[in-house]
């Protein structure tokens, strides 16, 4: 993704900017929005606090690096955290050293939940570019701005060369399910279920060719 820190103007009132470490409050409110039942299980009771603390840290698939942020009349309104299959392939290991870190020894009751999501979702072939989480605070939806950060990322994505946008979605999430299909990302496949605290959560995997 560029590494200019200037608000690129949208339309009007909306700019969009790269992500810095000192946005990590709203990184992690808008990260849990966008998987309310996910992350908890994932990494715990703490996971609004590990989230702003992977995405202060750099060279992590969690960091500020990755991320991008909206604003309409200079207010926080939402945000996207994204990366091409380099970033994947150099920075997974850290993200893990950095849980184990983090979570201390509550890691190892992880560890399942961890292994299971990384076998249903986060796959990155070579030249593809993935979306790993999109959110709008509820008070900002309905101005479109989710279709802006996804044109933005289309973009950053097109940029680096590569050559097709991948993305996991909770198939209940219909909101964003309409999105991805009107703007192109059909779904390729259905994952397995995730069991999840008497719940089982299945994701779609979306993806759309980029012409560069």
């Amino acid at each position: 993704m560029k590494t200019t820190d200037n608000e690129v103007a949208v339309k009007g009132n909306i700019a969009i900017r790269k992500g810095k470490s000192e946005d990590a409050q709203d990184f992690s409110r808008l990260v849990l929005l966008s998987a309310p039942t996910l992350f908890p299980v994932l990494f715990g009771s703490n996971a609004a606090e590990l989230l702003k603390r992977l995405f202060q840290q750099p060279r992590n698939l969690f960091s500020f690096e990755h991320s991008c942020f909206i604003k309409v009349n200079g207010k926080t309104a939402g945000m996207v955290l994204a990366y091409d299959w380099e970033h994947k392939r150099r920075e997974e290991l850290h993200t893990g050293l950095l849980l184990v870190r983090y979570l201390k020894w509550s890691f190892l009751a992880r560890v399942p939940y961890l292994l299971k999501a990384d076998s249903m979702m986060g796959k990155v072939a070579e030249n593809e570019y993935y979306i790993s989480n999109v959110a709008v605070y509820p008070e900002f939806r309905g101005l479109g701005l989710g279709t802006q950060l996804l044109l933005q990322i289309e973009q950053e994505a097109r940029e680096t060369g590569s050559n097709k946008i991948v993305l996991d979605v909770d198939t209940s999430n219909q909101r964003a399910l309409k999105l991805y299909k009107r703007l192109g990302y059909p779904v390729e496949k259905e994952t397995p279920g995730f069991p999840i605290n008497n719940k089982v959560l299945e994701f779609f995997r979306m993806s759309k060719p980029l012409e560069l």
